[in-house]
């Protein structure tokens, strides 16, 4: 993943197309690192790579 910031849009899309209200849920379980840039919520791309790779070990298992 070259960027290291997504927001909560493309975050969504990086996933699947999860909808906002799951994205939150991640974020809220820890799934997912939120970021405050003044206003705007960012999430790292190294969250989304790990849950990522975590959902796949799952599978896997």
């Amino acid at each position: 993943m070259d960027e290291p910031f997504f927001s909560i849009p493309q975050t969504q899309a990086q996933l699947g197309g999860i909808s906002r209200a799951h994205t939150y849920n991640l974020i809220n379980r820890g799934d997912l690192e939120l970021v405050k840039l003044g206003r705007k919520s960012l999430i790292t791309g190294r969250s989304i790579t790990g849950l990522k790779t975590k959902l796949l070990e799952q599978i896997a298992a």
